[in-house]
């Protein structure tokens, strides 16, 4: 069909005659006329007119984008002009009706669409009525958004991140062993092991009772969950236990975790300042991690984690911190089953390193194993940087170079360390280790060999008179005497401060105390004497120890006694009995008093008894009695053999003898000499005295027969000479008492026909 021409254009042209020399697309129309080629162009562009249909779906199309947007202007709308603030009684009651703790929102709360959020301020989850804080947790503000997609289509309230504002969290565990957040977490256990309550359904905003159709056996336990992010920030936690009197502190607590989701893992970035009671360096922690959660919150898996720990003590104290690097594999914390996991958690810092490895169970129940590997700790620079305060030791190399490695294990019966092994400095100690909890008062028993032990490089000076006075008079401890000190006339002065070796323990402790045990030493040096194979058994209870045997080898002699300590008075006493054999005198003097003036092969018997806690008073209170023999030895000094020979002597001279021997007894600190007896080359002498211990002054007497005199000096065989020994044993002087000497009948006749054989000869 041919398509007609357009009339109407044509007319138009013809209209235009007026202007034949231009082209159409170039003539001027009137108002009332239109470009003919603009209309056709116009014409091809809107193509054939639409169909009744397609217009009417484009109106309902348009209509129904209008909708939502008037709904969701409404909602807006609704959100702004709301006052949230009316439902707070019905969140209140609510908390407190599933948790059993009252809670207190005393701030605004206040929603914001875009992102939808909801905000709570100044929250406050009160304490139980048991406990001493008001409360168990303050917080300034709660921020939770929501997902607006489920709440209008679903009709479902989704969590999408939750932000809390400088939390403050009291946590405390009362005298009864009672925990003040037991409650809640008995009913987060409850509210996680079932279904949500058929009877509610969370609706736009505002909670409706409705009745809704009872979930299937079926159905899950609970719905999984999905958070795009989880931020905590200035957090305090603070953890005061009544039960073991400590106090935990953590504060500037800050968590960020992103993309959480049930069963998947997710960083975690994180850090923490903690502070103790027990301690007076600063932790501050960052770590990240890899966590793990399930969707009953009741399995967490820590995994991957790094970061570091900084010591920072008090700026008054001018110690720098130091920084300990943290890394480990995995660590897995089960809340149905209470139980834990750690793998090949490492710490390194002060170029030393510790690695451990633990498992087990916690509640009240609670066992658990694991071993421990510490490779160069330098405990000194470690107690400084911690703010623990440790003796000022004389011998500055000590606690430099500790290594220990054991495995340990623990039940509510028994905590044991087996299989140790330590390097300490220049000693390596082995054994086992363990604490049993019976009864009321724990029980311990141990198994340990020392290869050597030099006490003496652990003395430590004396900060000053006062304080050591104090220590041993208010301290209540059983500690050792100061060595050297001015007080103890035996030893030689040495140049320096006064030093005391702190190995003591409190009174208190021992009287509690209940344990057995074996301890074996091969070479111990103590007080500057030495001892190899030394020996002893422990066995304490209630106060009262018995160290039997207390054995050793000492300067080719043999030691063999034992030694009875009673606690249970006011001041402690002791109870020691033995005997020594074959002990080289000249060593064993030197060594243990400075005093080289006697020697020879010392034997004996003994059995002493005293009170107090310090050297003094122990000298002092002494009693007893004792048996001592002396072969073959020497006296420096001076050579009465010579003497009496008709020769002189010198100080560097040495009187020998064939046998010393002493009986006595000691009763507060002063030694009685009731039979002393010498026999030497020239003489022999049967002496008395008294020697008193604290101040190491003897008084004595010296009846000495002269036997062997030379032969111009017959005469004078059998004459007895009175010698007076008086002062310090390490400066004793004699005397010889002439009026004694001449008013002897037997020694004045014998001295009379001396004289005249003199005078004869002469």
């Amino acid at each position: 069909m041919e398509k007609k021409p357009d009339s109407t254009l044509e007319e138009k042209v013809t209209e235009t005659t007026d202007q034949p020399d231009l082209p159409p697309e170039k003539k001027v129309y009137s108002d009332d006329h239109v470009c003919p080629i603009k209309e056709q162009r116009m014409a091809k562009r809107r193509g054939k007119p639409a169909h009744p249909v397609v217009k009417w779906s484009s109106r309902i199309v348009m209509v129904l984008a209008i909708i939502p947007i008037i709904l969701v202007l409404a909602f807006i709308g609704a959100v702004n002009f709301m006052d949230y603030n009316q439902y707070k009684p019905q969140i209140e009651s609510e908390f407190q009706k599933r948790t059993g703790y009252a809670l207190k929102i005393n701030g605004p709360i206040d929603v914001s669409v875009w992102p939808f959020a909801l905000e709570a301020k100044q929250v406050e989850l009160k304490n139980r009525p048991s406990f001493n804080s008001p409360n168990l947790a303050q917080i300034d503000s709660i921020q939770v958004e929501l997902s607006l997609w489920n709440l209008f289509v679903n009709r479902h309230l989704e969590l999408l991140g939750v932000e809390l504002e400088k939390p403050h969290l009291f946590l405390e565990t009362n005298a009864a062993g009672q925990h003040n957040w037991g409650l809640l977490q008995k009913q987060l256990a409850m509210t996680a092991q079932q279904p949500q309550s058929p009877h509610l359904r969370k609706v736009a905003y505002q909670v409706v009772t409705t009745p809704v159709a009872a979930p299937s056996d079926k159905s899950p336990e609970l719905v999984d969950w999905h958070l795009d992010s989880f931020v905590l920030q200035n957090a305090i936690i603070e953890w005061q236990n009544e039960q073991a009197q400590t106090h935990l502190a953590m504060e500037d607590f800050d968590l960020m975790a992103f993309d959480i989701s049930p069963n998947q893992s997710f960083k975690v970035l994180t850090n923490f300042q903690y502070d103790s009671s027990e301690i007076k360096s600063g932790f501050h922690f960052n770590v990240a991690s890899m966590l793990m959660v399930n969707n009953r919150f009741s399995q967490w898996t820590l995994s991957d984690w790094t970061g570091n720990v900084r010591l920072v003590l008090p700026k008054t104290m001018q110690i720098p911190e130091v920084r300990v690097e943290l890394v480990g594999d995995l660590f897995e914390l089960n809340f149905d089953q209470q139980r834990f996991h750690v793998e090949q958690a490492r710490f390194r810092s002060l170029k030393g390193s510790l690695e451990t490895s633990m498992s087990g169970t916690y509640g009240r129940n609670a066992e658990t194993q694991g071993d421990l590997k510490a490779i160069h700790i330098n405990l000194r620079k470690w107690f400084r940087h911690s703010g623990v305060s440790f003796p000022n030791f004389v011998d500055k190399t000590v606690l430099r170079d500790v290594s220990a490695e054991f495995n340990w294990s623990q039940t509510p019966e028994q905590f044991s360390v087996e299989n140790l092994a330590v390097q300490l400095d220049q000693s390596k100690i082995t054994g086992d280790i363990w604490r049993k909890q019976l009864t009321e008062k724990p029980q311990y028993r141990f198994d340990l060999a020392i290869s050597e032990l030099n006490l003496d490089r652990y003395e430590a000076y004396v900060d000053s008179k006062n304080a050591t006075q104090s220590v041993q008079k208010e301290a209540k401890t059983v500690s050792s005497a100061p060595n050297a000190t001015k007080s103890d006339p035996l030893a030689t002065a040495r140049p320096g401060k006064e030093t005391y070796l702190p190995v003591g323990l409190p009174i208190t402790t021992l009287r509690g105390l209940q344990a057995e045990g074996h301890l074996h030493i091969a070479k111990l040096k103590a007080w500057q004497m030495q001892m190899q194979e030394f020996e002893v058994n422990l066995s304490a209870n209630a106060g009262k120890l018995q160290l039997a045997p207390l054995d050793a080898n000492l300067y080719q002699g043999t030691l063999r006694s034992k030694l009875l300590v009673d606690v249970t008075g006011k001041t402690p006493h002791y109870d020691w009995s033995g005997r020594m054999e074959g002990v080289q005198l000249k060593p064993f003097l030197i060594d243990g008093w400075q005093y080289e003036l006697l020697e020879g092969q010392y034997d004996s018997t003994f059995h002493f008894n005293t009170l107090g806690v310090n050297s003094f008073l122990l000298k002092q209170n002494l009693n007893g009695s004792f048996n001592a023999n002396v072969q073959k030895g020497r006296f420096k000094g001076m050579d009465l053999n010579k003497l009496l020979s008709g020769q002189k002597t010198s100080a560097k001279d040495a009187t020998e003898f064939s046998q010393l021997s002493m009986v006595g007894d000691i009763q507060s600190g002063v030694m009685a000499l009731r039979r002393m007896n010498v026999k030497s080359d020239r003489f022999s002498a049967i002496g008395t005295g008294q020697l008193a211990l604290p101040t190491a002054q003897l008084n004595a007497v010296l009846h000495t027969t002269y036997h062997r005199p030379p032969h111009r000096l017959q005469q004078l065989k059998g004459v007895e000479v009175p010698v007076h020994l008086k002062g310090t044993l390490g400066n004793v002087q004699w005397s010889v008492d002439l009026k004694k000497l001449l008013s002897n009948p037997a020694n004045q006749q014998k001295l009379l026909n001396s004289l005249q054989q003199f005078l004869k000869a002469s």
